[in-house]
């Protein structure tokens, strides 16, 4: 098995520069050194009688012989400190070989190491026996970093490549880069689907136990996907890019999970990159459409409205957004989406009832530099105050409390958007972020409102929301109210704002003026003041 335990950094290795001009330097002193001692031996032994007049050879002997030994002394000193030089760079150079080698955090494999052994051993066992990889990577690990902090994310680490090892045997296991590793087996004989299924298992009850963190116990999930050779090919590559499918078939699935590689998932693959490539030229020909939902208080009065993009394809007919947005995430597309959203949400102001509209905002759109400049840059397109826009981040991502993530929000407040923290509940919620993190709003997941009433923790959850928000002056939305009974547990809960089909589906900006402004106002296609609608 390779693994190794990680060796503490070598006391020289910050100054290996610093040696390196000094050992230059001294070797260049040794040279001086001996030949001064070289020309003094010269002169005794007769050559500098021939070259120098007599009265000069009776003088010099004595300086002679002092300068030879002073010389021969120095070159000695020098040439210990270039030995111990040397023998300190030697053991820099075995440390940054071993590093290189071995992941000093974990005692994984490193990930070029690794990728060597598993290449060895595919070349050994291609004609007779099998080699299973599995790779995984740890679910929500960013935020768990940044909830926890960095040294709690280390040991999460460290505990997953200890679970590993003791779940899979006789394995192999190397980190592929940040949370990412990849382990293989192999054996003469075909490794059985049970087994590799008995082993993934037993790894992801061994996460779900967790671990003690801060004195309190955390549980971990991850996913994983499975590639084996040579039922599924026998090339590195191949099978690495296969696994990689298999683990993100694991994340679309939920997470926490594991899932072999068939032959479907090329299928999938081939199926979201047609999606991707139509996605980018319906934004580009502005085929996207945008419908809004109400979010509505107590006496059914518009409070905002939510904007919600529609594809309707002029050949597949409507796609769900639940099959292009998670595409989108996974490219640059999103940003260009999120934008071409925000893009028809201001020329769709003047239309709408004079109230705020959410915009939703992925997570990788924080992550881009330009997200501020580009969003200021789309109202100032439109000449709309940024007071009309909230922007929506969801729970999973806002829960990072870095200074970089909460000054981006503070800077997205001075600018005038309001803040909403959508699907709370969901992910590492923990209500000390909300004490943290700049929000004005917190939209409640509808896997709560809608057991409120049914489940006695649930109650507790969301009334617990309610008091928080109150105490921080923060606004409360009961998402999912799909009927009477939902509004009337939500209300009392204690939520003052509530939003779903019971009161309206997502519908055009037309239909929203129909329903909330006047006849006057919505025949005429005019901004309005928000009125209250009938809800049956």
């Amino acid at each position: 098995m390779y693994v190794f335990r990680s060796k503490p950094a070598h006391p020289k290795t910050e100054s290996v520069v610093g040696y390196l001009e000094g050992f230059r330097k001294e070797r260049r002193l040794l040279i001086v050194l001996f030949l001064i001692a070289g020309l003094v031996s010269l002169y005794f032994a007769g050559a500098g009688s021939k070259l120098m007049g007599s009265a000069l050879l009776h003088a010099l002997p004595p300086i002679g012989v002092a300068l030879a030994l002073f010389s021969v002394l120095i070159a000695i000193e020098v040439y210990r400190s270039m030995s111990q030089k040397l023998i300190n760079l030697y053991g820099v150079h075995a440390m940054v070989r071993h590093q290189n080698r071995v992941d000093p955090l974990t005692g994984a494999l490193s990930r070029v190491r690794f990728l060597e052994a598993f290449q060895e051993t595919l070349e050994k066992h291609s004609k007779r026996g099998s080699v299973a990889l599995v790779v995984f990577d740890v679910d929500h690990f960013k935020q768990l970093n940044d909830s926890f902090g960095h040294p709690s994310g280390d040991q999460v680490l460290e505990f997953c490549v200890r679970a590993a090892q003791s779940s899979f045997h006789d394995t192999t296991i190397g980190r592929l880069g940040g949370d990412e590793f990849a382990l293989f087996i192999a054996h003469d004989e075909k490794i059985s689907d049970s087994y590799l299924a008995g082993a993934c298992d037993t790894f992801l009850g061994t996460l779900r136990d967790g671990l003690y963190l801060k004195g309190r116990r955390l549980a971990v999930s991850a996913s994983i996907g499975i590639a084996m050779s040579p039922r599924d090919d026998t090339s590195m590559q191949v099978l690495m890019s296969y696994a990689d499918m298999a683990l993100y078939q694991s994340k679309r699935a939920g997470r926490a999970r594991w899932t072999a590689f068939a032959t479907d998932l090329l299928g999938d693959v081939r199926h979201e990159r047609f999606l991707e490539r139509e996605l980018r030229a319906a934004i580009l020909l502005k085929q996207l459409s945008v419908h809004y939902q109400p979010i509505v208080d107590q006496d059914g009065v518009l409070n905002s409205l939510e904007a919600l993009v529609r594809w309707d394809h002029p050949v597949r007919g409507q796609i769900s957004p639940d099959s292009f947005i998670p595409i989108a995430e996974k490219s640059i597309l999103i940003h260009d989406l999120g934008l071409c959203v925000l893009a028809q949400v201001c020329n769709d102001l003047p239309s709408l009832p004079d109230v705020p509209v959410n915009v939703n905002v992925s997570a990788r759109q924080f992550r881009l530099g330009d997200f501020t400049r580009d969003y200021l840059g789309v109202l100032d397109k439109y000449s709309v105050n940024a007071s009309r826009i909230v922007l929506e981040i969801t729970e999973s991502f806002s829960l990072e409390t870095s200074k970089r993530f909460i000054g981006q929000i503070t800077d997205l407040r001075e600018a005038g958007f309001r803040i909403a923290l959508d699907d709370f509940g969901l992910g590492y919620s923990e209500f000390n972020q909300l004490r943290q993190l700049p929000f004005d709003i917190i939209k409640i997941d509808k896997s709560y409102i809608q057991n409120i009433g049914l489940d006695r923790v649930t109650d507790v959850f969301v009334n617990a929301v309610v008091q928080v928000a109150e105490h921080l002056d923060r606004r409360v939305v009961a998402e999912g109210i799909e009927g009477p009974d939902d509004r009337v547990r939500a209300a009392a809960a204690g939520c003052r704002l509530f939003q779903g089909y019971h009161f309206l589906a997502p519908s055009p900006a037309r239909e929203i003026a129909r329903v909330y402004c006047s006849a006057d106002q919505a025949e005429g296609y005019g901004c309005c003041a928000p009125r209250q609608a009938k809800v049956a």
